[in-house]
């Protein structure tokens, strides 16, 4: 099972050697078997990376995150459609009946909600968001989402807390855990051979991956716990803070069959139960608890 996050930070040169990435800076050489890596993230611009790496790092199901000029993640590379069945489960993806979809969009809002309230566990106020759950209506169509949001964030992080406020550190670092955990689910999408471009909810022409963006919503709270407990509106988002970052996608989560799991396979799990939707094998989607 692979279990390394390996972090580029300085600026390296990335190469391929015998199922195995090869990295090579001005202070060492070394080499991480494929095997053993679930996700590469490369912080510094000046890496070099060979195309014969990405290929084979694409073929074995390996996440690499590349990171922008302001340390967030910018791109992903994942493998094409490696499953034999992409066609068949592509078409079958395009014609999932919109009423379905509207109760399946219900469904991850409530374990968003239910969620968000888990996080607010120590709250007084998470009672509020427990009988928002029992609201939430096919397609949400009375905007349940976005009406917790706006009370959660301000429960979690104070009144003066604002989403959209880009200088306030904490939502430097919601963005970057949320774009880390979008990437793996992308991986699994393109890995069950459905299109990360054709969502449930989502649906912007601009957005290549509408379908991981819905199926991350029940992983959001997982960042923001972690957010809230060690983010101050000025802490500084370290490279310490981002592999922690990182390593939400092995917190533990409980599966719809009552076992522990870790959230990256929980999240896997959730993949394969819509691919098993659209293809008419399954009616529910396989969605976790937070601990």
């Amino acid at each position: 099972m692979s279990f390394k996050q390996i972090f580029i930070k300085n600026r390296s040169y990335l190469s391929y050697q015998n199922n195995s990435m090869s990295v090579k800076n001005e202070f060492t050489q070394t080499t991480v078997s494929l095997d053993d890596i679930d996700i590469v993230i490369i912080e510094n611009q000046q890496t070099t990376i060979t195309s014969a790496l990405l290929s084979n790092m694409a073929k074995a199901n390996i996440s690499v995150v590349f990171v922008d000029e302001t340390y967030m993640p910018s791109a992903i590379s994942i493998g094409l459609y490696k499953n034999s069945r992409a066609v068949k489960v592509q078409k079958a993806q395009l014609v999932l009946s919109k009423p379905k979809k509207n109760r399946l969009w219900q469904e991850i809002i409530k374990t968003k909600v239910h969620h968000q309230a888990l996080v607010l566990g120590s709250h007084d106020t998470n009672e509020y968001l427990y009988a928002l759950v029992n609201k939430v209506q096919s397609a949400d169509k009375t905007y349940i989402e976005s009406i917790a949001a706006s009370y959660y964030f301000k429960a979690l992080f104070g009144k003066d807390f604002a989403r959209q406020d880009e200088f306030d550190a904490r939502n430097g670092a919601l963005n970057y855990g949320y774009s880390i955990f979008r990437s793996a689910i992308a991986r699994y999408i393109v890995a069950y051979g459905l299109n990360p471009a054709f969502g449930i909810w989502h649906s912007s022409e601009l957005n290549a991956f509408n379908l991981a963006d819905d199926l991350l919503e029940p992983s959001r709270p997982i960042v923001d716990r972690f957010v809230g407990q060690n983010f101050k509106k000025n802490t500084k988002l370290t490279s310490q803070i981002k592999q922690e970052l990182v390593s939400l996608l092995f917190t533990q989560v409980i599966d719809g069959f009552g076992k522990k799991v870790l959230l990256k396979d929980a999240m896997k799990s959730l993949v394969a139960s819509y691919q098993s939707i659209c293809l008419g094998k399954k009616e529910n989607l396989e969605l976790f608890m937070q601990l």
